[in-house]
Formats: C-alpha cells, sequence, structure tokens
C-alpha cells in the first residue's frame, strides 16, 4: 500500500467490539488524524457487518461472541479468537505490509498473534487495557501468589518482554509492571480520558419528558454491566433514601457480555422490584459513543461502585474523567488507585458493598450543593493533566519515535 514518509500501517487486535470500545476507538483515530492507516479486528456482534469502515478505521470482525465463564470457557474463546486474529493478521499484511502491530489487552498472551511480523523486523505495541494477574485473582477467588495466578505473571513478563513498548492506563499499574520487572523505559501512561470531540453533550429533553425527569435527582451509569460494577448497592441505597430523597432516580445505560451478565441485569431488576424501588430504575440498552455524554450529563452526581479486590485496587475507570468533564461530582468506593487520583477534595467515598455509608454520601450531597459545585472544580483542576489532547500527543510521539 502506498503510504507517505513518515507514515506507518498500523493493526489493532482486540478482543472486544469496534467502535464501542472507546479506549480502542479513541487511540485508533488519534492514528489516523497523523496520516497512518489503521486496521482493527475484533468481535463480531449481532447484526455487525464482517468487514466495513468507521472513521477512517478499516474494521474486520470475526466470528466470536465474547463471553465470561470458567477456565475452560475463558481458554477456549482466547484460543479460538487467537486463531482467527492470526490468520486474519497475516491475510491482511500480505497487502498492508505492517508497520506496527498494536495488540490490546485482555489477553496479554495475544501479542505473540504477531510473531510472524516481529521476525519481520515490524514493532510491537502490547496496551495492557487491564492487569491480566489480578483480573484472574478478583474472578476466580484466587489469592495473588497462588499457582493460577503465578502463571498468568508468567504469561504477562513474556507478553512484555516479546512487545517493543508497552501502554498501560495509569501510574499505578506502571507501578506494578515495574515491580514485576518491566524496564520503566519500555513503558508509556496513556490514561482512559474522553475525546473532547465528541464527548459533547446532547439535547435528550424528549428522553427526560418521557420519563418525567424534569424534576429528579439523578445519577446515570453508562458502561459494561457484570457483577464486578457492584451495581446493586446503588439500588439498596435509594431504598434507603426512598423518604429523604422521594425524587432519587437511577438511569442505567449498558451492555453485558454472555450469559453472566444477562443474569445480573436479571438480578438487577429484580433486585430494584424486592426493594420497591422498580419505579425509580430506568434501565436502557447499549449507547452508541457518540451519545454517551448526552445521558450522563442528565446526572446530578456520579457514583463508581467497583466491589474491592486486587483488580479494582489498581482500577482507572474512564467513567472517573467522563463524570469530571461532564461537571458531575464523584460519590467513589474507596479503592487504591481511585483515591490516589481524585484525594479527598475531587471526590467523597465509601467503603465498598456498603450501601449505607453510600446513602449517607448521597444525602449530604444532595444537601450540599456548595461542596458538590467545590468538587467539581477540584475535578476538573485534576482533568486539566490528563485530557485527551496530553494523552493523545503521548501516543502519537510513541509512533513517532
Amino acid at each position: 500500500m502506498n503510504k507517505g514518509k513518515g507514515k506507518k500501517a498500523v493493526c489493532m487486535p482486540v478482543y472486544s467490539y469496534y467502535p464501542f470500545d472507546p479506549r480502542v476507538r479513541r487511540a485508533a483515530e488519534a492514528l489516523i488524524e497523523e496520516g497512518h492507516s489503521v486496521d482493527v479486528i475484533c468481535l463480531k456482534g449481532e447484526g455487525e457487518s464482517k468487514a466495513g469502515s468507521f472513521n477512517g478505521v478499516n474494521v474486520h470482525r470475526v466470528s466470536l461472541i465474547h463471553q465470561r465463564g470458567g477456565y475452560l470457557r475463558y481458554l477456549y474463546h482466547y484460543a479460538m479468537f487467537f486463531i482467527l486474529v492470526f490468520l486474519t493478521l497475516n491475510r491482511l499484511d500480505f497487502r498492508r505490509k505492517f508497520d506496527v502491530v498494536h495488540v490490546h489487552s485482555l489477553p496479554d498472551f495475544l501479542v505473540f498473534v504477531a510473531f510472524i511480523q516481529k521476525l519481520k523486523k515490524r514493532k510491537i505495541i502490547l496496551d495492557l487495557h487491564e492487569v491480566m494477574p489480578e483480573i484472574y485473582a478478583a474472578r476466580f477467588g484466587k489469592k495473588m501468589g497462588s499457582p493460577l495466578v503465578n502463571f498468568v505473571c508468567f504469561l504477562e513478563r513474556k507478553s512484555c518482554s516479546f512487545a517493543h513498548r508497552v501502554i498501560t492506563v495509569n501510574d499505578a499499574r506502571r507501578e506494578v509492571l515495574e515491580e514485576r520487572g518491566v524496564p520503566p523505559e519500555k513503558i508509556t501512561v496513556i490514561m482512559n480520558t474522553p475525546d473532547d470531540k465528541i464527548f459533547i453533550k446532547k439535547n435528550v429533553d424528549e428522553f427526560k419528558k418521557r420519563l418525567g425527569l424534569e424534576n429528579k435527582y439523578i445519577t446515570v451509569y453508562v458502561g459494561g454491566i457484570n457483577p464486578e460494577r457492584n451495581l446493586e448497592v446503588i439500588i439498596k441505597a435509594m431504598a434507603i433514601l426512598k423518604k429523604d430523597i422521594p425524587e432519587l432516580f437511577f438511569i442505567l445505560f449498558g451492555h453485558s457480555y454472555g450469559q453472566e451478565g444477562s443474569h445480573y441485569v436479571d438480578d438487577l431488576r429484580a433486585l430494584a422490584r424486592k426493594l420497591g424501588v422498580s419505579d425509580r430504575v430506568y434501565f436502557g440498552g447499549r449507547l452508541a459513543g457518540e451519545n454517551v455524554a448526552g445521558y450522563m450529563g442528565l446526572a446530578h452526581f456520579g457514583v463508581i461502585s467497583y466491589l474491592a479486590n486486587p483488580m479494582t485496587e489498581l482500577a482507572m475507570p474512564n467513567k472517573i474523567f467522563e463524570y469530571i468533564a461532564l461537571d458531575v461530582p464523584i460519590i467513589s468506593c474507596r479503592l487504591k488507585g481511585l483515591y490516589s487520583l481524585m484525594g479527598d477534595d475531587a471526590a467523597i467515598y465509601f467503603e465498598s458493598e456498603n450501601e449505607k455509608e453510600l446513602a449517607e454520601n448521597i444525602l449530604w450531597l444532595y444537601h450540599n450543593p456548595e461542596r458538590a459545585k467545590f468538587m467539581t472544580e477540584r475535578g476538573r483542576d485534576l482533568y486539566r493533566s490528563y485530557t485527551w489532547a496530553i494523552m493523545k500527543k503521548r501516543l502519537q510521539n510513541l509512533y513517532s519515535r
């Protein structure tokens, strides 16, 4: 293919859906903006075409559905995806002659799909969206240092060693990678901050009118739906506050992967009915990226409600930055990564799974609008150091080097 001077042909394999994965979309479009060409190989969602183009990015979808489960289910799906990506990558490479293969985890070992390209002296980037050992410890109830987690740590080290460069999402995870032997000069931190060009408030007056939201006190969640998000704690807190804040309303837009996620949505609906707040909870489907800001902008406050485990202790969800960008005050579970970023001024905290403490925080915020305004201002001050304009430039500079 024809490339301008200094421009690169890039392939991005990702075990996710495109363009619905915001981190992959931001990265791909940042490279397109610089004149590089980008091909994404991803999962094929229901009703999606096998191939197409989105904002200049060539998208190639493999027919495999993301499902959670036990060890064997994960192993089967990861192995099948690895094979399908390997075949697609090398078929495309015959024509594209990729300069860079930029692999997005999970799984970390997907990076080895590019072993032929590495033999051909192409550059390999491993973009670690998550820390795989901590995820497996959390998901399967294992302790750090157990045989399974140690094996996953071994895979992580080998995957990072195979790549020429490693990207991670925050400083806490960078420190963990360094402790595990990844050279500091090999690591670039690119945080999950929203793209201001597409993360823009939209007019949702018709939606507000349809749900009767004009005089409601609203919290909004948009994102993945699974038990690790601990969304039931928000519903339990709402039940506690039925008398104190009768206008409290919870809007939930999201998507689930596989059977476990679908059951979790049913469990949330059943919990809302049981606690007598089903008329105060709205369940929507998956939102297109360009609509997320509009609906999140309805929120009077946002809640980060993760379960506490080795994975979430290092989490830095993009919801944090999305709420900040929209001037929405944040109530967060007290986790190491989140607290190290936000401190005591830009958020208030509750212990994970403690619905009484969450309810107290919501009630306090409800009665202290000036404090809520101060929190959003402090959040904005922090956000100036982490905007997507800054993160995008880091990525583009990495490619220019």
